[in-house]
């Protein structure tokens, strides 16, 4: 492993103690794993935004895509089938 330095202000440090102590976490473990959840987050969104341009490029080049008002049936059946059943009465 590497050292990093951080220069954070007093109030954020204060904070970040606060809530690693109350979370049983020391204050550096609280901010590695804040760091990795915010890298993690990054990559997530990154990968929307490639994929998203891939499709946009495949549509611009002709390919076909998927009309809207088939896509909101398949939403709308896919929250159908999400909502809870509710129980038969007896």
């Amino acid at each position: 492993m590497s050292t990093t330095t951080l220069r954070i202000d007093e109030s954020l440090r204060d904070r970040i103690t606060k809530l690693a102590h109350a979370m049983r976490q020391t204050p550096h473990s609280f901010m590695v794993e804040a760091l990795a959840q915010k890298a993690d987050e990054a990559e997530w969104r990154l990968g929307v935004q490639q994929e998203a341009h891939q499709r946009d490029v495949a549509l611009q080049a002709g390919e076909p895509g998927v009309e809207w008002h088939e896509m909101k049936t398949y939403l709308q059946q896919r929250l159908t089938d999400a909502q809870p059943k509710s129980k038969a009465r007896d």
